[in-house]
């Protein structure tokens, strides 16, 4: 009985962690380690390992997880993933999602007012009630692109209707990868409610 418990336990896991990778798209080890409470870092080697089976994996600072075509298979995922250059955009962007752990979620969310439209990496709060924030992840975009996504977020909130339907205009959370690019996003968010942090101030 206690080895069928165990094996039934372990299934499970493997199971959650199957779907997450489905829900996130690409997972490092250590994020995978923290969202599943899986204790040491040889401990999650070692399950990711015996998990092989179901899972792609590559290196991009550190191994980097996805579904294959059998581990997709095994959830019922519809969704087919490879390797991109949005790959390290998606994980800096889970970062967040683990940091934070919010009740609510919302990846490429949109808003469209008049003739324009913004499309945030995510739109989350912490708190059902609380503030949101809209997040931009930044990684090699052009200074240009960031000018005018920060444009766009300007004249949204001075229309005022993202405060009417919804209450305070969200805190804008820009997450780059160096002290330079931080820098310049201070700069260009200077008035507004807004953050910028550096990946490593995520970890």
């Amino acid at each position: 009985m206690l080895t069928q418990t165990r094996t039934q336990a372990k299934l499970t896991r493997w199971t959650e962690i199957l779907s997450s990778c489905d829900r996130f798209g690409y997972l490092t080890t250590s994020q995978i380690q923290r969202l599943h409470n899986l204790g040491g870092r040889r401990n999650t080697t070692r399950i990711l390992s015996d998990m092989g089976e179901f899972l792609s994996s590559f290196r991009e600072g550190e191994t980097v997880w996805y579904l294959n075509a059998r581990g997709r298979k095994e959830i019922g995922s519809q969704t087919q993933r490879r390797r991109t250059l949005h790959v390290q955009h998606t994980v800096i962007r889970n970062e967040v999602y683990i940091a934070y752990r919010p009740e609510q979620w919302r990846v490429e969310y949109t808003v469209k007012w008049d003739d324009k439209t913004i499309i945030a990496d995510a739109l989350f709060r912490v708190k059902v009630g609380g503030p949101y924030t809209f997040l931009e992840v930044d990684v090699t975009q052009a200074t240009t692109q960031n000018e005018r996504k920060i444009a766009l977020y300007r004249g949204l909130c001075d229309t005022g209707r993202w405060q009417a339907r919804n209450g305070p205009f969200p805190e804008i959370l820009y997450v780059t990868v160096s002290e330079h690019r931080r820098k310049r996003l201070t700069e260009l968010l200077a008035g507004m409610n807004a953050r910028v942090l550096t990946v490593n101030e995520m970890a």
